[in-house]
C-alpha cells in the first residue's frame, strides 16, 4: 500500500494539486464550478462506466509515445527507492513485479506462473523458466529471492519495506519455486507481489553495481517489455522496447516511449491539447473544461470509485488543538465535502465519509457489505452539533495549527476552507504553508510535525483493499502511523481481517475497525479525487482505473 508524498516515505502524501481555481474565501458559497478559458463550465461527469477499465485496444504498432512521467522526473530507476506517482507510472514498464496485475486490479500470471498459499503463514510461487532479464540471463530463484529480500535489509532503505513486516523468511524450495514464511496468518500479502516492492532485478548486476545501482548513469538489468534508453535526470525518460522481451503476448507496441514532467496543470493541458503529448493519467481536476473540448484527444472522466485515491487531515498530535476527539468529530461533522467537490475539484471528486471509500471494494465480492457500512457513514455538514461538541470538549477558542504544501495552490485553497470550517464552530484554526522540502519531512520525521496539529495528504494504494489502507496509520505497525494511534479493538479487527481469506468475513472486521476510526478519526477523510484520463485519438489502450501504478501499461498501446 502507498500514499503519496514529496518526502521519501513509502506511504506518502503527494503534493495535491488538483485544485486551481478562485480564492477559498466564501468559495464554498456558490455551487459554480471552476472554469478554464473564460465562462462557466458544468462539473465534470462521468463518461465511462465501472464496468469498463480500459479504453479500446491498441491493435497497431507506433513508433513513438510520449506522454507524462507526472509532476517530477523519478528520483532513481531502482524500484523500491521511492514510491511516488513518476517512479510508479514509469518504473512497472522496465521492473516487473512478481505477479501481473490488470486493468480490472486481477492477478496474472507474469513471470510467477503460479502462485498458492497452502496455510495462513506460507505463500509458495512458481517461475516461469521463459523469464529472462533483458541481457538474455534468466530470471532465477536466486533473483527472486534477492529482489523480495531487499525489502526487508535496511541498508536498501526500501520504501516497500512495510509490506514486508510480517514476512519470517523468503527461500528457494525447488528449482522454480520460492516460498514466502510469513509470521502469523496473512491472506493479503499475496497483493504485495504485485507492485514495485516486488519487481525483480538481476541481483549478479545489482550487487555489482552496489549503491550505484539504479543511478542515472547505472541502471538497472529488469525484465520488463522495456529498457530506459536515456534519462537526464530532469526533463525527460526515454524507454525503448525490449526486442527480446520474454513474453511476446505482453511485448511493447510503441518502438520508444518519452515521459516528460510538467509540475504546472496548465502547462499539462496544453500540452495534451496542442498534441505535444499522447497523454497523461492522474490529471489536476482544474485541466478538466479545456480538455473536455480538446480536438486532440477524448478525456476520460472515472465516477464515484474510480481511484483508490483519498484527500484526508491527518492528526498529527493528540496532545494539541485536535487532542480531544469530540473536536475531532466536531471539525469532520462541519465540513462541507459537497460544497468541497463542487466548487474545488470541478465535480471531478466525491465526499469523503471514510479513508478507505468506495474505491477501495468497489467490484469486491463483499461490495453489497462495505456500501452498506458507507451508507451510515454519509450525512451532510452540520455545524450547529458541531459547535456544541466543540463546546463540550472545552475546546472553543483553542488553536488548532494545520499545515500544507506552500507551493501548491490547491493545498493553499483547502486548507482555508478548513480554517473557515473550524472558525465557524468556535475553533481559531491557524495554515502554516511549508516550503516542499519542509513540508515532506512530516511524513518522516516526528520533530517535524511536532508543531502542528494537523496536515493535509492525498494518499493512494496500487491495489484496492480497505484492510491494508486502515493498517497503514491505525495499526501499531503502520508506516503512515504518524500520531501514535493506538486501539486495541482496531489492531484486532485488522489482523482478523489479514487472517481470512473469506471476502465477508473480512469486509465485517474491516467495518468493525472503520466504525471505531470514524469515532476517533486520526485521520478525517474529505474528498476521494477521480479518475481522470486524456489519450490522443493516435493511441489507445491506456487503463482507465489506477492500476497503471506499478504495471507494465506501456505494453498495451499502440495505434487504433
Amino acid at each position: 500500500m502507498t500514499s503519496r508524498t514529496s518526502g521519501p516515505s513509502r506511504t506518502s502524501g503527494r503534493l495535491l494539486r488538483a485544485v486551481l481555481c478562485g480564492t477559498a474565501v466564501g468559495l464554498l458559497a456558490t455551487t459554480t464550478a471552476c472554469s478554464s478559458g473564460g465562462g462557466s463550465t458544468p462539473n465534470a461527469k462521468s463518461n465511462f462506466s465501472t464496468a469498463q477499465v480500459t479504453t479500446a485496444p491498441g491493435t497497431k504498432a507506433l513508433t513513438s509515445l510520449t506522454w507524462s512521467g507526472d509532476y517530477r522526473a523519478p528520483y532513481s530507476e531502482d524500484p523500491i527507492k521511492t514510491a511516488d506517482y513518476p517512479e510508479e507510472t514509469i518504473l512497472g514498464n522496465v521492473c516487473e513485479p512478481l505477479i501481473r496485475v490488470a486493468a480490472d486490479y486481477s492477478m496474472h500470471p507474469g513471470i510467477a506462473t503460479s502462485w498458492s498459499q497452502p496455510d495462513p503463514e506460507h505463500v509458495v510461487v512458481n517461475l516461469d523458466p521463459r523469464a529472462r532479464f533483458s541481457d538474455g540471463k534468466p530470471v532465477t530463484t536466486a533473483d527472486v529471492v534477492y529482489s523480495l529480500a531487499r525489502n526487508m535489509d535496511p541498508n536498501e532503505a526500501s520504501n516497500y519495506a512495510d509490506s514486508y513486516n510480517d514476512v519470517a523468511s523468503i527461500k528457494a524450495t525447488g528449482p522454480e519455486q520460492v516460498t514466502v514464511a510469513l509470521t502469523k496468518p496473512d491472506y493479503i500479502f499475496t497483493r504485495q507481489l504485485g507492485i514495485l516492492g516486488a519487481a525483480i532485478v538481476e541481483k549478479a548486476f545489482a550487487v555489482k553495481t552496489g549503491a550505484n545501482f539504479g543511478n542515472a548513469n547505472v541502471g538497472v538489468v529488469c525484465s520488463g517489455p522495456y529498457t530506459i534508453a536515456s534519462f537526464d535526470g530532469t526533463n525527460a525518460m526515454v524507454l525503448k522496447k525490449n526486442p527480446n522481451y520474454w513474453d511476446p503476448s505482453h511485448a511493447g507496441k510503441a518502438d520508444t516511449v518519452t515521459f516528460k514532467f510538467l509540475s504546472d496543470p496548465s502547462a499539462l493541458a496544453n500540452a495534451l491539447s496542442s498534441g505535444s503529448l499522447d497523454g497523461a493519467f492522474d490529471l489536476a481536476a482544474s485541466t478538466v473544461p479545456q480538455l473536455s473540448k480538446a480536438a486532440a484527444g477524448k478525456l476520460y472522466i472515472g465516477g464515484e470509485g474510480s481511484t483508490t485515491q483519498n484527500i484526508d487531515l491527518v492528526v498529527s498530535s493528540f496532545s494539541g488543538g485536535l487532542a480531544d476527539a469530540r473536536t475531532r468529530q466536531a471539525l469532520s461533522m462541519a465540513i462541507d465535502r459537497k460544497g468541497i467537490v463542487s466548487a474545488l475539484f470541478d465535480g471531478a471528486a466525491d465526499p469523503l465519509y471514510s479513508v478507505a471509500g468506495p474505491g477501495f471494494w468497489l467490484g469486491n465480492p463483499a461490495q453489497s457489505t462495505y456500501q452498506a457500512a458507507y451508507d451510515k457513514l454519509v450525512k451532510g455538514p452540520d455545524v450547529a452539533d458541531a459547535t456544541k461538541l466543540v463546546q463540550q470538549a472545552g475546546a472553543t477558542g483553542k488553536t488548532v495549527t494545520i499545515a500544507y504544501a506552500a507551493s501548491t495552490p490547491s493545498q493553499a485553497q483547502l486548507a482555508e476552507v478548513l480554517q473557515q470550517t473550524g472558525e465557524q464552530i468556535g475553533l481559531k484554526v491557524k495554515l502554516a504553508g511549508l516550503p516542499d522540502q519542509q513540508y515532506g519531512n512530516l511524513f518522516t520525521d516526528p520533530k517535524a510535525r511536532s508543531g502542528y496539529d494537523g496536515f493535509l495528504t492525498i494518499n493512494y494504494m496500487e491495489f484496492p483493499e480497505a484492510a491494508t489502507m486502515y493498517a497503514s496509520y491505525a495499526s501499531k505497525t503502520g508506516v503512515q502511523n504518524f500520531n501514535g494511534y493506538a486501539n486495541p479493538a482496531v489492531q484486532a479487527a485488522l489482523d482478523a481481517a489479514q487472517a481470512t481469506n473469506d471476502p465477508t468475513a473480512r469486509a465485517q472486521a474491516v467495518i468493525k475497525a472503520q466504525d471505531i476510526l470514524n469515532t476517533d478519526l486520526p485521520w478525517i477523510p474529505i474528498v476521494a479525487p477521480r479518475a481522470l484520463l486524456f489519450q490522443n485519438n493516435g493511441v489507445t489502450g491506456a487503463p482507465l482505473t489506477f492500476s497503471y501504478m506499478d504495471n507494465a501499461w506501456v505494453s498495451a498501446i499502440g495505434a487504433p
